[in-house]
This record gives C-alpha cells, sequence and structure tokens, in this order.
C-alpha cells in the first residue's frame, strides 16, 4: 500500500510544530551559554575569524557554527530560539539528506521512514536538535561529506569536511577519511585512497583549515601554535582516558546499548532480526539487489569503524556518534523495504497499544493534575491528545502493517518529545535561577552608571549571556589601571561596591574600580 503524500505532509507539519512549539522557552544551558556569548561577541566586536568569550580568546572550537548563530541573532534577535535554530534546521537537513539519499532505492515509504525515523529519535529531537551547541549542524557538515564518499563526490565531500572541521575540529577528519579508506578497500580499489581526487580534497582541507588559522594568528607564529595546541589538546583529551582494561571492557559493552537507547523509538526495528524468517529475508534482499546491497554495506563499514573509536574508549560519549545516527537510518531504510514484503510483526495491534498508553498518560495529566492548566504545559498536553487520536485513526484505517509501523515510530517520538517538555522540561524552567531577571536588574544599575568599559573575571556563563544581550556590549577581563564597571565574585577587587546580587554559585558583586 502507497503513502499517501497528503499524510506525509501532515506528518511534517506536526513534526515541525513539536520541534518548534517552545524552542526558546527554557534558559541556555550546558554548553550552549558559551556558545551563545561567541555569537554575540563577534557581532559587537565584528570578528568572525577569532572567538572570545568574556573578551578572552577562545581556541578550543572553530568559529563557524559561532558565525551562523551570530547571524541568526542579527535576522531574528538575540535570544535563545535564534541560538538554537541552527540545530533545529540541521536536523531538519539531516532528515532530508537521508530521504533524498535512498528514496531511488528503497523506494518512498522506506526513504520517508528512515528520515522520519532519524528526526524523531530521542536524540535528535529531544536532545541535541533543540540545543544552541555544535553537534547537530557539524553532523549535518559530516553525514553529508560521507554521503559524498557513496556517490563518489570526493571533492564536495572534501569541502564539506573542512567546514566540519572548522565547526567542532579534528574529529571531522576521522568521520570522513576512516570512512573512505574502509569503503574503498571493501571496494577491492585501495589505490584509490592516493588518487587525485581524494589528494586534491585533501588540499581542499589543509588550505580551508590553515588558512583560518593564518587569519587568526595574524602573523603571530605563538597566536598559531596557541590555537591549534588548544584544538588537538581538545580531541586528544578523548583518548587520554584509556587506563584500566575493565573499565574499557564495561564501556564496550554499555555503549551500543546506549546508542540504540538514543536511537529509539526507530530503532526498535532491528529488534526484528530476532524473527528467523525476516532474517532470511532481509540476507535475501541484500543478495538479490546490487543497490541494496552496496548501500548496506556502506553503512556498516562507515558506522564500525568510527562507532569503535567511542566504543573503546572510556570517556566517549553517545554525543560524539551523533553523524552515526544518520548512518543507521539508512539501515532502518533497507530494514522497512524488507518489512514491506515480510511483515514478521503485528504492527497495527502493537502501535494501537502504544497510542492508548500515550493517551491514558496524558489524559490522566489534563484531569487530575489541575496545574497543567495553569501552565504552558497545557500546549504540550493539548498537542499531544490530538496528535494520539490522529494517529489512532490512520492505523485503523490503514491495512498495511509497514505503514503502520511507520506512524508508530512517528507518533511515539513525537509524543515522547511533548511528554518530555511537558514534565521534565517543565520542571527545570522552574527549578533553574531565573538568570535573564537577575541580568536585567544588573544591566540596569550597570547602565544608570553610563559605563564605557564593563568588566569581569568570569563566572556563570549563563548569567553572562543575558548581561551582555541586555548591556548591549562586551565584557572584558580585568584590567589593572582600566577605569570601569567592574563584575567580580572578589569584593577585594572592586573600590567601590555598588551592588550585590547573591546567586546559587556565588555572590556577585558590581563595583567601581
Amino acid at each position: 500500500m502507497e503513502l499517501n503524500k497528503k499524510i506525509v505532509a501532515i506528518i511534517i507539519i506536526l513534526y515541525a510544530a513539536t520541534a518548534f512549539l517552545n524552542l526558546g522557552k527554557m534558559y541556555l544551558r550546558h554548553e550552549e551559554p558559551r556558545r551563545a556569548i561567541i555569537a554575540l561577541e563577534m557581532n559587537y566586536t565584528h570578528n568572525y575569524i577569532a572567538p572570545t568569550v568574556l573578551g578572552r580568546n577562545y581556541y578550543k572550537k572553530p568559529p563557524l557554527h559561532n558565525i551562523i548563530i551570530a547571524i541568526f541573532f542579527k535576522i531574528f534577535g538575540v535570544n535563545e530560539s535564534s541560538a538554537r535554530l541552527i540545530s533545529v534546521l540541521s536536523m531538519f537537513g539531516i532528515a532530508l539528506l537521508i530521504f533524498l539519499a535512498i528514496k531511488e532505492i528503497v523506494g518512498f515509504e522506506a526513504a520517508v521512514f528512515a528520515a522520519l525515523g532519524f528526526a524523531t529519535s530521542y536524540i535528535a529531537l529531544i536532545q541535541y536538535g533543540m540545543l544552541a551547541e555544535t553537534d547537530m549542524f557539524f553532523s549535518l557538515l559530516v553525514f553529508a561529506s560521507m554521503l559524498c564518499i557513496f556517490y563518489d563526490r570526493i571533492l564536495l565531500g572534501s569541502f564539506l569536511t573542512a567546514l566540519a572541521l572548522l565547526t567542532k575540529g579534528f574529529p571531522a577528519l576521522h568521520y570522513f577519511y576512516l570512512t573512505l579508506f574502509g569503503w574503498y578497500i571493501y571496494k577491492k580499489q585501495p589505490k584509490k585512497i592516493f588518487s587525485k581526487r581524494v589528494i586534491g580534497g585533501g588540499i581542499i582541507i589543509l588550505s580551508i583549515f590553515f588558512g583560518w588559522l593564518l587569519l587568526l594568528s595574524k602573523g603571530d607564529i605563538h597566536r598559531f601554535n596557541l590555537a591549534l595546541g588548544f584544538l588537538l589538546q581538545a580531541s586528544g583529551s578523548r583518548v587520554e582516558s584509556i587506563q584500566h582494561i575493565f573499565e574499557s571492557l564495561k564501556h564496550l559493552i554499555i555503549f551500543p546499548i546506549s546508542f540504540f537507547i538514543h536511537g529509539l523509538p526507530a530503532s526498535i526495528v532491528f529488534l526484528f532480526f530476532l524473527n528467523s524468517d525476516f532474517r532470511a529475508n532481509f540476507k535475501e534482499s541484500i543478495t538479490s539487489n546490487s543497490k541494496i546491497s552496496s548501500l548496506f554495506y556502506f553503512s556498516v563499514i562507515s558506522f564500525v569503524v568510527n562507532f569503535l573509536i567511542y566504543a573503546i574508549i572510556p570517556d566517549g560519549r553517545v554525543r560524539y556518534t551523533l553523524p552515526l545516527f544518520g548512518i543507521t537510518a539508512l539501515i532502518y531504510g533497507i530494514i522497512f523495504y524488507v518489512y514491506e514484503f515480510n511483515e514478521a510483526v503485528n504492527a497495527k495491534k502493537y502501535s494501537l497499544y502504544v497510542l492508548y498508553f500515550f493517551i491514558a498518560v496524558f489524559a490522566v495529566a489534563l484531569l487530575f493534575d489541575l496545574e497543567f492548566l495553569k501552565t504552558p504545559s497545557i500546549m504540550e498536553i493539548s498537542l499531544a491528545l490530538v496528535i494520539s487520536f490522529l494517529f489512532i485513526v490512520l492505523i485503523k484505517k490503514t491495512q498495511s502493517n509497514s505503514l503502520n509501523l511507520l506512524y508508530c515510530v512517528v507518533a511515539s517520538g513525537l509524543l515522547l518529545k511533548l511528554a518530555y517538555a511537558a514534565t521534565y522540561e517543565s520542571y527545570l524552567y522552574t527549578y533553574y535561577t531565573n538568570y535573564r531577571g537577575i541580568a536585567s536588574k544588573m544591566a540596569k544599575i550597570i547602565l544608570h552608571n553610563n559605563p564605557r568599559y564593563v568588566m569581569t573575571d568570569g563566572g556563570n556563563l549563563r548569567l553572562f549571556f543575558y548581561l551582555e544581550r541586555d548591556l548591549k556590549m562586551q565584557l572584558h577581563p580585568i584590567k589593572n589601571g582600566k577605569n570601569g564597571i567592574i563584575i567580580t565574585r572578589n569584593p577585594k577587587r572592586v573600590k567601590t561596591v555598588i551592588n550585590s546580587f547573591s546567586l546559587p554559585d556565588h555572590i556577585y558583586y558590581i563595583g567601581k574600580n
């Protein structure tokens, strides 16, 4: 049974609504404030080459991701939604690439399943697709560069790798070159490793990367070495953790399980391999269809050679493998293609069970916890119920198990996102300190003193992002003999204390020197 394109359009609209709902509600957290501060200071100083944090040089990450956030700040305003927008768009971009890459190989329905399987995964829709961090944009560039290898567009892949290198540093290289070498060796074409296109691609990568370093250093060899050293240290610190064999073995076992969980709900399709009939049909599809065979082995090779790096290293995190969730989605497409012809599991029955469960949970929340009605969570609850009932109708009207599987995976991903937003994220919003409000009060006090120069010795970056935004100026390191306003955790650093603010981490003093 063919998937109705009108239904696909409705699913995309619901997906976009879920992704953008309350995108800017939560305060910046984790590494988000740092990325936002760098972007904000780029706009203040008009220096888009050398990242700074509170006026101090920051060399641990190259600037490309921050440049895009800075552009969005100029277009859409300085706020959380603008900072996170590049991650949401990158998530959409990866899903679109998945669809376009395999549509002609596995068909429209399977390509839609693969794309939405990635787009609704826990790691994308709940985690890094919603954060103003480098991971999702980096993954878009890396995943695109890996697809270029499959489609033999090596120079374009090299250019995308160079951009990924300017986003998150040296991990971009292992994703591209390990995939390239593994694929050529599998195809018994090792000589291609030394072809003109591969060498030319390497020159493109080196030229763009070292060109940025030369612009950054401005001819100062010390600054050049310092920036290069920080980038090497940031990447090398991940492999310095192999000290105890036991910890490494423990991580090697747990890491694949964690990867599977982060891929839910779509990763559940890997359980189909427990069915012997499905395994037989899958093997037959791989051996009888050369295009599917090529896609499958490329996906497996590119996944294994890169996944093992982070599976072996005890400090390897699932977020470091985010590009591989795109690769995994290619395999989702193949599994769905095989499932269309061998519906080994009654997806309709289990899909309805899942949706009835979600309806029960959201209905209880709506009926018995009236506090939901007094908070913005009512939006998430209402949308969740609409999605639940809509997909129940679709599933009941559809006889195809494969389409019901698609509906179940998409609905589950959207409903998990809404449940997370309505409960845990709402809790975090009330739990976190209101840095927006505190920064606004601090900014009014500082601006009342008509400062030309504001200095700080650092502290909570959440606070300082909102403070720089409200002051509409860059903060600088404290300099002896420099007159201006000082924000510090050490009252001895100011001659006259104007005001103080007590925060969970420290008391911050505003004063003059």
